[in-house]
């Protein structure tokens, strides 16, 4: 490979009702459970339930909010699926870091996302090389045989929410003849509007697949978690207007910071069995 010059790397509303059924009555149409989830979310958001400490016993949540413990526990189950506590036997349960959500049911751009979310997205520049010799399956998902001399680049980044590192990510680029791919700011530039203004490569849609893996010593020393942990493999193929697929994209994004989700509207559900 041949490598190219870089820059160097370098709310919730507060809830304050006493009770769950006073924070029902009028305009809340939500079921007690969901209401449940949502005052306790909004207690992990606004900070009252911290980060790392214990939250108030299940017997102290039953007398509060005039519920059932089988609902408190259903909540709290809830609660630690999406990442908000983390429940143990000894200690109790415990604020948690939620995990990063994203929608597969649209394009989206990772920036861009965790930006809306409130979050603070960054990119850091692992590397940006030429490809002289592309794999077989690079080759055919580009379809690189229809080029007279197609080339080919690799640009690695580390993509980082709130100082936190969560996705190495490799795009395969395809142009009909060379680019000069350095000179653009990749740490900051939003990456598929630079493609549209400067190389007429405006994307139409995509496709993606995942795949659950564990990551590889390199892989998870960049995202700081231990060797073999748990993640998922995106690959994206990016289309242009005409049909062409122009990226090549693998992102390995840790499994304990992410999940993903689709929403299936009704009229795909009706007749289908189950």
């Amino acid at each position: 490979m041949k490598k190219l010059a870089i820059k160097s790397m370098t709310n919730l509303e507060n809830r304050s009702s006493p009770t769950l059924n006073n924070s029902l009555s009028g305009e809340f149409t939500a079921s007690p459970q969901r209401r449940l989830v949502e005052i306790f979310e909004g207690k992990i958001k606004q900070g009252e339930w911290k980060l790392g400490e214990l939250i108030p016993r299940e017997v102290d949540l039953m007398e509060e909010y005039g519920v059932s413990r089988y609902m408190i526990r259903l909540v709290l189950d809830e609660l630690a699926q999406a990442g908000y506590l983390v429940r143990t036997k000894k200690r109790g349960t415990v604020v948690s870091q939620p995990k990063l959500e994203q929608s597969l049911s649209s394009f989206y751009s990772f920036a861009i996302d965790m930006a809306a979310k409130g979050y603070k997205p960054a990119s850091y520049v692992l590397g940006l090389e030429e490809v002289l010799h592309p794999d077989e399956t690079t080759n055919n998902l580009l379809s690189l045989d229809k080029y007279r001399q197609p080339r080919v680049y690799n640009l690695r980044r580390l993509r980082v929410v709130n100082e936190e590192p969560l996705v190495v990510e490799s795009s395969f680029l395809v142009f009909p003849e060379p680019v000069d791919l350095s000179r653009f700011d990749w740490h900051v530039l939003p990456f598929y509007e630079v493609l549209e203004k400067e190389f007429g490569l405006k994307v139409e849609r995509a496709t993606e697949y995942l795949d659950p893996i564990t990551l590889t010593r390199h892989d998870a020393h960049l995202l700081r978690v231990e060797s073999g942990a748990p993640a998922f493999r995106v690959e994206r193929l990016t289309y242009d207007v005409t049909g062409r697929v122009f990226e090549r994209r693998i992102s390995l994004i840790r499994g304990d910071r992410y999940r993903f989700y689709v929403e299936l509207p009704k009229r795909q559900l009706i007749g289908e069995p189950g």
